[in-house]
């Protein structure tokens, strides 16, 4: 038997459909539970329906849709991602795997083939997090991982979750319906583009994911004296916005110098009185640190800790370091790993092992099932943004890279 294809054209038209909801001149705005990301949802319900699904909307948001199959005693194989997207982002993040799934489905029904497995697509709630600053919300609620802060959380317009909640059909009152304990499905698997430049570079057509990042997040307050900006002698400056400019070059040193780890950023500054005529008094940043492996993060925490109060003795300054967020790494099912690279054979492209540098919501779903991830490349590595492009037939080798590994572990 041929190795089976999914249809590109149908594929990557789609994609451009999806992607003109919520477009605008400064990028993708299909933020979570926005107008325009009803109106996606909606799309993706269309063409689920027209692919013959069986659709349900749980308590957290996510859309499940269902494709019999052969043997009703067998866990179904779940596929999906996310449709909603940052500030003036992209069209392909997230919104990649959702309609690759649905293609998968598609070109099965064109085949007449009916998998053993049943088939669930999935589209998880607010992968990313922008409104409420609380991410894999989707997902971590069907993994059962909400926390506290989950349930509480408020937008910057003072919305709570559960009137968000409501318009796409979830119920905060219920969000425990929405876990599913492990042993309910066999598998998930998620396309997605890579956001980083790795395969592009390399001209590898297929990324296998070997694992997702942790990811440490901390808020620094950096405390000086604001004071005359034209009275106070330079040698007597206690400056904050100098302190946090130290810093934010440390950790830069710290990852690219010292290899202490994989990435760190400093993503956000606020800066009071911000007064041209005021010397800082008192700065926050926001940064991060990364990599798969834990101890590695461990070891850029207390370095940053250190540095940090070094800079504040030589700048006579007060820093503060406080840890918000430690977000564990993920591997990737080591099966699953096997399938997808045999998949990519099969179909005569070439593939490589990466780690993921991003989050995404296979590593919630790890939690109660074997997962897995496969990239396709993003031109220049750019992501998060109005540039970012996945070329037509790097989305088609995804989509059918996805089909094959399915119809691997159905066979299992």
């Amino acid at each position: 038997m041929a190795t089976p294809t999914v249809n590109a054209e149908r594929l990557n038209a789609t994609l451009e459909a999806l992607g003109r909801i919520g477009e605008t001149p400064e990028g993708m705005q299909r933020v979570a539970f926005s107008p325009a990301d009803v109106e996606g949802r909606q799309y993706v319900l269309g063409l689920m329906q027209a692919a013959g699904l069986t659709i349900h909307t749980d308590a957290a948001g996510n859309i499940i849709a269902r494709r019999t199959g052969q043997d009703a005693n067998l866990l179904p194989i779940g596929l999906g991602s996310h449709v909603d997207s940052v500030p003036s982002g992209g069209k392909y993040d997230g919104a990649l795997g959702v309609l690759a799934a649905i293609e998968t489905i598609s070109t099965l029904n064109d085949l007449s083939r009916v998998t053993r497995h049943p088939l669930e697509v999935l589209v998880f709630t607010n992968e990313e997090g922008t409104r409420f600053h609380r991410w894999l919300l989707g997902s971590r609620a069907m993994a059962g991982l909400w926390e506290p802060e989950d349930y509480n959380a408020v937008d910057t317009e003072g919305i709570g979750m559960a009137d968000h909640m409501k318009a796409i059909g979830g119920d905060l009152s219920r969000i425990g319906e929405a876990q599913r304990k492990p042993g309910e499905l066999s598998a998930y698997l998620e396309l997605h583009i890579e956001q980083g430049p790795t395969l592009y570079r390399t001209n590898v057509p297929i990324g296998v994911v070997s694992g997702i990042t942790g990811r440490a997040v901390y808020q620094v307050t950096v405390k000086g004296m604001a004071n005359h900006a034209g009275t106070t002698p330079m040698d007597a400056r206690r400056d904050a916005l100098l302190a946090a400019s130290r810093l934010t070059i440390a950790v830069n040193t710290i990852v690219t110098e010292e290899e202490t780890c994989r990435a760190g950023t400093v993503g956000t500054v606020t800066v009071r009185p911000n007064a041209m005529n005021v010397i800082p008094g008192e700065v926050e940043l926001g940064v991060e640190f990364r990599d798969i492996n834990m101890g590695r993060l461990d070891d850029a925490d207390k370095r940053f800790k250190q540095v940090a109060a070094q800079l504040a003795d030589s700048t006579m300054t007060e820093i503060e370091v406080q840890q918000l967020e430690l977000g564990q790494s993920c591997p990737m099912g080591p099966r699953i790993q096997e399938v997808i690279a045999e998949s990519a054979h099969r179909l005569g492209l070439d593939s490589c092992s990466i780690p993921s540098g991003a989050g995404h919501d296979a590593q919630a779903m790890s939690a109660i099932t074997e997962s897995g991830m496969l990239f396709v490349p993003s031109v220049d590595g750019i992501s998060h943004s109005p540039k970012e492009y996945t070329r037509p037939e790097d989305c088609a080798n995804g989509a059918s890279t996805l089909l094959n590994a399915l119809l691997i572990l159905d066979d299992g």
